[in-house]
């Protein structure tokens, strides 16, 4: 396939996604949030498909040859645990916040405004981090398959993404997720029967025992471990997911596409996580496409990939870019649709600029974590009652202060490949102590400082 019709298979699946919401129309709310109307087979798809970006083909792969067994089951859990939270946390959160459109917003009716700010701030820290990785991922996939430019992938996926943002908002989003999650499950499906059938299973057995995947030594499961903690509330504070949340019709439909959501992604996940074992038991050099690199791209097989990646890359995109515009407009500076099209505007330009300079996808997503990490146990513990902001603030401060200060003095900085700032270990997955430090230390001062001022 040459790179013209790669191009043309691209914009065109772009612009049927841009068909799909011409006839939207949506009110000055709806550009942030549903008005309780959402049923559990839209909310499921939505969930999924948000969730579902460019980096399924790329970060568990990473994961899966760095890392051993536990590395890979970890990673697929991570992916199910925030709907765990939002089964237990969503319809009361929602029943809280009747109006709700953002989860600052609930942190500003318990805590206070400061406390919004702070919440708004990691919320925007770790979605912007995820929206760079889906760009980046674009660089590395695309001209894996075909000889095009990933910067002019970036360029039209963000042009296209705006598009229908910038005329229906949330709303553009939420319609075009039942094409993409249909098309995503579709597609996945088809790639993996083909990859299945250019490989015996005892093959695929083989190579992926060579890989790791039955190796549990203790550092893979503390990374495993690390991992599941750092995505869980990470993934927490990604805005897509309230706003679909408070988009839910019932406490039913929220519980119910949480199951069906979290399934779906658990067992996305664990496939490409095993595919991309045996990428790494095959001796395929580059993490990031140890699956990839193990397709026979013939015209079928290239214009199959197009289309999924595109989907891809456009359910999470889409997500971000409203999520990020809602937050920052609602929760940062209190202004409204205007403002939120104009921030969107240079979020696309913002994140496809830094997308250039990024080597690694999984460390792009670690320092975003673990901000999160010492800040979700505080958010949820005064679910029931009102507080002040300093109930939030204080355990997060001294929790992230805590978790730098043990990189500082306990790990080795010559031989730690992420430094003071990215949690790492000695082989470059997720370090358990690092953001266990954060999580304890957030759990007691919490606690001990509700304590202490009643």
């Amino acid at each position: 396939m040459n790179n013209l019709a790669a191009y043309g298979i691209v914009l065109m699946t772009l612009f049927f996604l841009y068909l799909r919401t011409t006839r939207i129309k949506s009110s000055d709310k709806e550009y942030f949030v549903l008005n309780k109307t959402e049923g559990v087979f839209g909310l499921s798809l939505s969930f999924y498909a948000s969730g579902m970006g460019l980096w399924i083909l790329t970060s568990p792969a990473e994961v899966a040859w760095y890392g051993l067994g536990y590395d890979i089951y970890g990673y697929a859990l991570s992916a199910a645990t925030p709907f765990i939270l939002i089964y237990f946390f969503g319809p009361k959160i929602a029943s809280l916040t009747p109006e709700g459109a953002t989860l600052p917003q609930f942190i500003e009716k318990r805590y206070g405004s400061g406390a919004q700010k702070v919440v708004s701030i990691v919320a925007v820290l770790y979605m912007t981090a995820f929206l760079i990785a889906e760009f980046a991922s674009i660089n590395f996939i695309f001209p894996e398959i075909v000889e095009v430019s990933g910067l002019v992938i970036s360029i039209f996926i963000g042009f296209f993404t705006f598009l229908y943002l910038n005329k229906s908002g949330f709303k553009a989003s939420y319609v075009t997720d039942r094409f993409q999650g249909l098309g995503i499950i579709a597609l996945l499906g088809v790639l993996f029967a083909v990859w299945f059938s250019q490989n015996s299973i005892s093959d695929l057995v083989e190579y992926s025992k060579l890989g790791g995947i039955n190796s549990f030594e203790t550092f893979s499961f503390k990374s495993a471990l690390a991992v599941v903690v750092a995505v869980t509330a990470a993934e927490v504070f990604s805005q897509g997911y309230w706003q679909r949340t408070f988009s839910a019709e019932n406490t039913k439909s929220i519980k119910s596409a949480s199951i069906f959501a979290g399934l779906g992604c658990f067992i996305t996940i664990l496939l490409l996580g095993v595919a991309g074992a045996v990428g790494a038991g095959k001796g395929i050099e580059s993490p990031t496409l140890s699956f990839i690199q193990q397709l026979e791209l013939s015209l079928p097989m290239s214009f199959l990939l197009l289309l999924l990646c595109t989907l891809l890359v456009a359910s999470s995109i889409d997500t971000l870019e409203n999520a990020i515009s809602s937050t920052i407009s609602l929760d940062l500076v209190k202004k409204g649709v205007s403002e939120a099209r104009l921030i969107t505007a240079g979020l696309v330009i913002f994140s496809i600029f830094c997308s250039i300079y990024v080597s690694n996808i999984f460390s792009v997503f670690l320092v975003a974590d673990l901000f999160a990490v010492c800040l979700v146990f505080p958010t949820f513990y005064k679910l029931k009652n009102n507080s002040t902001g300093s109930f939030l603030l204080v355990p997060f401060f001294i929790s992230i202060s805590s978790a730098y200060s043990y990189r500082f003095f306990f790990i080795d900085m010559s031989i730690n490949p992420g430094g003071i700032f990215i949690p790492t270990d000695l082989y470059g997955l997720a370090d358990l102590n690092t953001f266990l430090v954060g999580l304890v230390s957030s759990i007691l001062v919490t606690i001990a400082y509700n304590k202490i001022t009643k």
